[in-house]
């Protein structure tokens, strides 16, 4: 043993004697299924906020969580604040390191202190492991470890280029859904090349927005259905899901819960603890109540649009185009209300039709209700005032002339 800036390490490349004990410890670490579980259970220390020193007995959905690890090449795992998924992935990644040889693993967390703070956990718990067990230490340093079988864990900020250039083994993401989009969406972009030759890929957090690549990510991995209609264990983008909830940890209960609640307030409750999707930017309409919405399958199909109510005789209806170039990105959309009762009674939305197209769309819209209602001056229309939209008034104008409907 011996001491790099006051910590204590094993030095590299020394001979050890191990009594027979130990080297059926050692053995049952280094087990390639059942390894990391042994090790975390039996010879990883932690620092618990209120009780300090004390050795880290996985809760049931802690053990589900690092056989997830472990046993998936892409995991995303969402999980309520302070349920351990940090200190967890601390352990399983210093199991990692110590007996998956030349391995590289890369910490990357939202802030500079997050992946600090990962680092922290992982170097008081290497301190605190048996030389029978720890390997050697090379380099030991506050944001990388080397360690004498050729693994090493490097910690960074995640940014648009973290990670690029480097061969890594193990990709471990912490808080991502709160790296800013733009970062995160070329983070991503990024990284996902280095791991193509056959590196695994740990993400967790807790959600915050629904339109945030970790988002993207954790809907992708939670379909899960091939191209058959079977159920698989993985979704379409290669990643298993992986969902904890507060009331799984012992220690905590609707007694905890109505506290946290008087805290924090309903919605970041429900985002904080419940793991909803809740944007906590101020909306027209409150984010818990559109969280509670459910949709309602069409009564119908025409094509694409889907009719929720047929039009009726005698009412007043508005058609609203809000039109996209329809390359592929942003998808242009068809809303229908009777405008009487401001019912929507039916929908079009897709981000692969053309500007004419749409409006071709709109008007068989409008001529479809016409033949209904018999009465053109009930039926509305508006097209959204911007860039596009003005580029979709002159397919519209030239339509005009070709239908019956005189809309205003």
């Amino acid at each position: 043993m011996s001491t790099i800036d006051g910590a204590l390490i094993k030095a590299p490349h020394k001979k050890q004697v191990f009594t027979e004990e130990q080297l059926n410890q050692f053995l049952l670490c280094a087990d390639p299924l059942t390894g990391p579980e042994y090790f975390m259970d039996n010879f990883f220390y932690i620092q618990h906020p209120t009780r300090g020193k004390m050795q880290y007995h996985p809760f049931d959905y802690q053990k589900r969580l690092i056989h997830t690890y472990h046993n998936y090449r892409f995991s995303i795992s969402m999980m309520p604040r302070q349920t351990g998924k940090s200190t967890s992935a601390g352990g399983y990644l210093l199991w990692y390191a110590m007996f998956i040889p030349d391995s590289t693993i890369l910490i990357a967390a939202h802030k500079y202190s997050g992946a600090f703070e990962i680092m922290q956990r992982i170097r008081y718990a290497y301190e605190l492991c048996p030389d029978h067990i720890r390997a050697g230490v090379v380099s030991y340093n506050k944001g990388s470890i080397e360690f004498e079988n050729g693994s090493r864990i490097v910690s960074a900020t995640t940014t648009e280029n973290t990670g690029r250039g480097m061969s890594i083994s193990l990709l471990y993401a912490d808080e991502f859904a709160f790296v800013r989009p733009g970062i995160a969406k070329e983070f991503w972009t990024s990284i996902s090349p280095t791991l193509a030759t056959g590196g695994k890929a740990i993400i967790t957090s807790t959600p915050n927005s629904d339109e945030d690549q970790f988002a993207a990510l954790w809907k992708g991995a939670n379909k899960c259905e091939d191209e058959f209609g079977n159920t698989t264990d993985l979704g379409i983008n290669g990643f298993r899901a992986y969902r904890s909830y507060w009331y799984e940890h012992p220690d905590r209960d609707e007694v905890w819960a109505a506290e946290q609640r008087a805290q924090l307030g309903e919605e970041r409750f429900r985002r904080e603890m419940d793991c909803e999707f809740l944007i906590f930017d101020e909306t027209l309409i409150n984010a818990v109540k559109l969280s509670e919405l459910s949709g309602v399958d069409p009564a119908y199909h025409m094509g694409q649009v889907r009719w929720y109510h047929k039009p009726v005789k005698g009412q007043m209806y508005l058609i609203a185009l809000d039109p996209s170039l329809g390359t592929g990105g942003d998808a242009a959309a068809i809303q229908i209300f009777e405008a009487n009762t401001t019912k929507q009674i039916g929908e079009w939305r897709h981000n692969k039709t053309t500007i004419p197209q749409q409006i071709r769309l709109l008007a068989e819209i409008c001529e479809y209700i016409n033949d209904i209602v018999d009465n053109p001056n009930e039926i509305y229309y508006t097209i959204e005032n911007n860039t596009i939209g003005e580029a979709a008034l002159f397919p519209w104008n030239n339509m005009g002339k070709k239908t019956s409907v005189v809309i205003f």
